[in-house]
């Protein structure tokens, strides 16, 4: 059971890690509004991979707790879950909600050029996609070098 739990947290981690981490740079080349559509659309599509790998992630972590119930005291294991729910907050709700009103301030944007309200709202998921890298980063290094 623990070797199918393991293979499953693994996949998931794969599967949540990789959007996350890729997320900024599709929107890091946008110049134009129709850009800006293309990139939103294409994040908001892809926003799935990230819950659903996520949730599994957390789930199979717990899992793996259950079956090796000395985890709950490791201090890494504990920390690891915490800043997980952390990740899962910002990727699941908050930047979900930033990208559903950049798109409605492009649907409001006459021509090509990009709206100052567009992109300060575009700095504030910057900034939240940046902090859930930095997240998702020290969660490895938790799971990998079990600091304490």
């Amino acid at each position: 059971m623990y070797t199918y739990l393991l293979f499953i947290h693994i996949l998931s981690a794969i599967t949540a890690i990789v959007t996350i981490m890729g997320s900024p740079f599709i929107m890091s080349g946008v110049r134009t509004t129709g850009q800006a559509k293309f990139g939103l659309e294409l994040q908001n599509k892809l926003a799935i991979l990230p819950k659903i790998g996520g949730t599994l992630l957390i789930l199979s972590g717990l899992g793996l707790g259950f079956l090796q119930t000395y985890l709950f005291r490791e201090m890494w294991y504990v920390v690891s879950i915490a800043i997980f729910f952390v990740i899962l907050i910002i990727v699941a709700v908050m930047l979900p909600s930033g990208i559903k009103k950049q798109l409605v301030l492009l649907q409001q944007t006459q021509g090509e050029t990009l709206s100052d309200t567009y992109q300060q709202s575009r700095r504030r998921s910057a900034w939240l996609e940046g902090t859930a890298n930095l997240a998702v980063f020290i969660s490895i290094i938790l799971m990998v070098f079990k600091p304490f």
